[in-house]
């Protein structure tokens, strides 16, 4: 009755999905873990350095798991570095471009990547909300029965919020830009005590860009009626999916199905998600060698498969954590890192972020899209933050803002930087990027180098900082 469920509602899904028979060479296959949405393993087919092609129904994730630490031992490499990719991406998408992001960070650095990738498409996430998923569990029977309700409050919800969601886009219209009011002298005092290191980069954009993406923003705005409600009618719930989906890795979901026997097994076993599996050998590994080094980096929705890597798996020592444009929360990230690190005083964690008025003025589409970026959507649409200190951490203003009261003497441990726009003391690789939510991924920026985390060079002793020391100039000449 499972298979039958789930094989008629998701044939649609079938036709609508591009479907590709992907390759890995036998390289790939040992510095990646494909991860489907119910926690198990992905395997795909193997070219082996000897032309033999290996069928995913030949070996286990388990066989797997041993070439990668097997792949590690015969490197000769004692840094690891474990790569977290973002939301909203497709798991064939995520090993396609895994192919090319493993054999660049291998071959140009001394680390040894093993890359994390996850189911967590929009229109998957969005199909599973609506299917199958019932207060946290995957359901088969009451999951297709009460679909056309959830739908139905979907939509009422977009509906309902419209007006709401057009006002909060539309506030960066009307709010005053900080650069011009800048910030009283008794808060400039308090922002040089801050023990939390810290720096933007200057925005060299044209002076007219922003007037112009105003009048786009309202020439644009009968489309984005309709694009922010459909927006908000599968959004929201795709992105609940997707959190979810970043704990299932670590920890398999019970079924509403499962008989009582299979409950109990589930709570007296160990974690079984496919990313729990790897990480239990990979502890195995560094307790019997504790010379490696490991560094961990999350892109966006990455940021919370890291949050509860250090959580579960703290026994192990993260030298550097680095989260490029998280799209966590900074309650959050602060619940997993501030124990972290002061259990580790020598690891230090970095809050990478594109330049400040970026997020708030991003244009996606032309404008027909709702404005701001993919982080001003979740703080706007598809979260609901009870406090400010649950406002998404990859923006540049929410972590300087929050952090510091979160993080405590780790603060000290802390590193928050945003690039700037066209800024060549912060681009340095490529002077137009990151820009964009989805730059940070480029390898053409080699993220994985620590000169891209930390601050620029002639600033690491002191908290010379241009974007805040003009805001703090500008708000004493009141």
């Amino acid at each position: 009755m499972r298979f039958v469920t789930y094989f008629a509602l998701s044939l649609p899904l079938f036709f609508l999905c591009a479907c590709s028979s992907l390759e890995l060479s036998q390289s790939t296959s040992e510095r990646m873990i494909a991860i489907n949405s119910d926690g198990t393993a992905e395997l795909y087919p193997i070219k082996m350095s000897s032309g033999k092609i290996i069928d995913e129904d030949e070996y286990s994730y388990e066989q797997q798991v041993e070439s990668i630490i097997n792949g590690i031992k015969k490197s000769g490499r004692k840094k690891i570095l474990l790569y977290a990719f973002g939301g909203m991406n497709s798991l064939d998408s995520t090993v396609e471009r895994t192919e090319e992001m493993s054999k660049t960070i291998y071959d140009e650095s001394d680390y040894y990547p093993v890359m994390i990738n996850w189911e967590s498409s929009l229109a998957d996430s969005y199909f599973d909300h609506l299917f199958f998923i019932r207060r946290g569990i995957e359901t088969y029977t009451y999951g297709p029965i009460l679909s056309p309700f959830y739908l139905a409050l979907d939509i009422g919800r977009a509906i309902v919020r419209l007006p709401i969601n057009i006002a909060f886009q539309s506030h960066i219209l009307f709010s005053n830009d900080p650069l011009k009011e800048g910030i009283p002298a008794e808060d400039a005092e308090k922002i040089s005590k801050l023990k939390m290191r810290y720096y933007a980069g200057e925005d060299y954009s044209k002076r007219t860009y922003p007037l112009a993406k105003s009048v786009l923003y309202c020439i644009t705005f009968p489309v984005r009626i309709l694009t922010t409600a459909l927006i908000d009618v599968g959004g929201k719930s795709a992105w609940d999916v997707m959190i979810r989906r970043s704990t299932i890795v670590f920890q398999r979901s019970e079924s509403f199905e499962a008989t009582f026997s299979d409950s109990v097994n589930t709570m007296i076993s160990p974690p079984d998600g496919a990313l729990s599996v790897f990480m239990d050998r990979l502890v195995k590994l560094v307790k019997k060698h504790p010379e490696y080094e490991i560094t961990l980096i999350g892109h966006s929705m990455g940021a919370f498969i890291l949050n509860e890597m250090l959580c579960r798996y703290d026994m192990l020592f993260y030298k550097n954590l680095v989260y490029m444009a998280p799209a966590c929360s900074c309650s959050d990230a602060a619940r997993a890192l501030r124990p972290y690190l002061e259990k580790y005083p020598e690891s230090t964690f970095y809050n990478l972020c594109i330049q400040p008025n970026l997020d708030s003025r991003a244009m996606m589409v032309g404008g027909l899209l709702p404005r701001g970026s993919v982080l001003t959507w979740i703080d706007l649409y598809f979260t609901n933050p009870l406090t400010s200190n649950d406002h998404c951490l990859g923006i540049w203003y929410n972590a300087m803002y929050c952090m510091p009261r979160l993080m405590g003497k780790t603060q000290e441990q802390c590193v928050i930087k945003a690039f700037g726009v066209k800024d060549p003391v912060t681009n340095t690789i490529d002077i137009n990027m990151p820009q964009d939510h989805t730059d940070f991924s480029d390898t053409k920026l080699r993220f994985w180098e620590p000169e891209f985390w930390k601050r620029p060079k002639s600033v690491r002793d002191s908290q010379a900082c241009p974007f805040v020391n003009r805001l703090i100039k500008t708000g004493n000449k009141k």
